[in-house]
């Protein structure tokens, strides 16, 4: 083990910027969990909260940027953005790095620790009523556009360049890691971006893999067209994103925000994974996949998009 890590570092011994520090994140087999509910397939986790600034959204932010600096170059005076937390998190980290300043505009009822960490890193946070929802907060976001003089937004719910971050990196990231050997990958929605991007490279190369998506059953905007508030926070935003491509999945599975919690908090007492709620609802639903007989012997990827961190004020401590 140490050697590995020694090596590691002595391939890759100095960075120039924390941003090269994106991707690459660990893939790792689901031990106990599995043998515990009685399945048989292989359970495959790739641990996003090990990017820089703590989850999946660095991966899209960075793309998204980059795409905005080539089009519009030094005319990027000032970044507003709404989002329900990482990826305002993400925006905020960025703008430091980029030295562009940054107004996150997202619902008051997202978790203390990622309205902190948005002002840690020197964004200023503006939240909106919870009656709301995100609809609420993209509206006020695209008011303030108009009144920052050489404000934009990176438009993370319709932009092909969050979507592309994952088709370039994340899903080849996933074909080598597996060699390929990838019978299904079940994700959670939040903008629409990890699962397209994913999706599409991955069924490019074997349109056999079973894409899933995992989402809240008090909000089943997937399966039932229906929204409603729910305590699994960054994903189904109240909405079906522009950026979501639905004709690349395969299924849908609906889980409860309590078994994701729940979830959440055997990936770290059985997996040693201190992982979030929607990291819970997507092994949960992952687990699902894996009790089936048709997935006997199969793998099956999943992700986990943040850390257990950004949870201390939620229900996910409350026990």
């Amino acid at each position: 083990m140490l050697d590995n890590a020694l090596n590691a570092l002595q391939a890759n011994p100095v960075f120039n910027c924390i941003t090269q520090t994106i991707g690459q994140t660990p893939l790792v087999r689901l031990n106990r969990l599995p043998n515990l509910q009685g399945v048989e397939a292989t359970i495959l986790a790739k641990l996003e909260y090990f990017n820089p600034a703590g989850s999946i959204k660095d991966r899209a932010a960075l793309s998204m940027l980059q795409d905005l600096l080539s089009r519009h170059g030094n005319k990027v005076k000032h970044i507003v953005e709404a989002t329900s937390g990482n990826s305002g998190v993400a925006c905020a980290w960025l703008g430091a790095i980029y030295d562009i300043p940054v107004t996150i505009v997202m619902p008051e009822h997202m978790s203390a620790e990622r309205q902190k960490l948005i002002r840690h890193y020197g964004a200023t946070l503006i939240t909106t009523a919870r009656a709301e929802g995100m609809p609420g907060a993209i509206c006020h976001a695209e008011q303030l556009l108009h009144h920052i003089e050489g404000s934009v937004s990176m438009d993370q719910f319709a932009n092909p360049a969050n979507a592309a971050a994952h088709e370039k990196a994340t899903a080849e990231e996933l074909w080598q890691s597996t060699q390929g050997q990838i019978d299904a990958l079940v994700a959670c929605m939040g903008t629409g971006g990890t699962l397209t991007g994913l999706a599409r490279t991955l069924k490019a190369r074997n349109p056999a893999i079973h894409i899933v998506a995992a989402e809240p059953s008090a909000c089943p905007l997937l399966s039932q067209g229906k929204a409603g508030e729910h305590a699994i926070q960054g994903i189904n935003p109240g909405h079906i994103p522009k950026g979501l491509d639905r004709s690349l999945l395969d299924e849908v599975i609906t889980v409860d925000c309590e078994q994701a919690i729940e979830m959440a908090r055997l990936l770290a007492c059985k997996e040693g994974m201190a992982a979030g709620i929607s990291s819970g609802a997507a092994t949960f639903a992952a687990l699902q996949l894996g009790r089936r007989d048709a997935f006997k012997g199969k793998h099956i990827v999943t992700l986990l998009a943040d850390g257990a961190e950004r949870y201390f004020s939620t229900a996910l401590f409350s026990a």
